[in-house]
């Protein structure tokens, strides 16, 4: 077998790989992959030149993407997927439905200037919108699309964009983002109420930790378990 097969099957071994598994960035394909890293870099060289593959710069790594595969509000998502603090911060609102900065610093015990930070990027990426509270209701799009909250100052609160979008994302790349067992514990707690949309216990600022300590009990032991 000559160079040249050799080099075209280990690029289509990449190229399924990246296809698989989109928002990777080198290293962790070449780790993944057990491919020397100047040995891969030289076949996503030849990949994006040719146009089988993009690449997209997050700040902090260059992360690739079969080419047409997912529109560009997705790939901004899925890089922020790939970030553990905002991958939980993504997580607890499919939980809470609606937090403030202080919400989410207090639930995922985070310095309040780090969770600023991670809201910046998710509301640039378009994975979280601010809302009003209209004398202490909120009201969303989907459901539950009534949410009793106090405003309390000048807080702002944040609720997800798209979350069905989001959830397809979870779902589909679930094997290879941080904490998956959480993440597939999530997925399972959408799946159990799908019929009813998403209908979560709400977490209002009164609620203590004790709350959402109840709220994973009667999702993964429901009354009918206890019986």
């Amino acid at each position: 077998m000559n160079n040249n097969i050799l080099e075209l099957k280990k690029r289509r071994e990449i190229y399924d790989y990246i296809s698989k598994n989109s928002g990777l960035h080198m290293r962790d394909i070449s780790r993944k992959m057990n491919i020397p890293f100047t040995t891969l870099k030289y076949h996503l060289h030849y990949l994006e030149k040719k146009g089988y593959i993009i690449s997209k710069d997050d700040g902090k790594y260059l992360r690739y993407y079969i080419s047409l595969e997912i529109g560009e509000r997705e790939k901004r998502v899925l890089n922020c997927l790939r970030k553990k603090t905002t991958l939980h911060i993504i997580l607890w609102f499919f939980i809470a439905q609606q937090c403030s900065q202080k919400d989410l610093s207090r639930y995922l015990e985070k310095h309040p200037a780090t969770i600023s930070f991670h809201l910046r990027n998710m509301l640039n990426a378009g994975i979280i919108k601010q809302i009003s509270i209209e004398s202490g209701i909120i009201y969303k799009e989907t459901l539950p699309n009534v949410i009793e909250r106090t405003q309390i100052s000048s807080e702002k609160i944040y609720i997800l964009q798209d979350s069905w979008m989001i959830y397809d994302l979870l779902i589909k790349h679930k094997e290879n983002l941080y904490d998956k067992e959480i993440v597939n514990g999530i997925i399972e707690y959408i799946e159990m109420h799908i019929s009813d949309g998403i209908p979560k216990k709400i977490q209002n600022r009164e609620d203590t930790i004790e709350s959402v300590i109840e709220t994973f009990f009667e999702l993964f032991f429901p009354p009918s378990f206890c019986t």
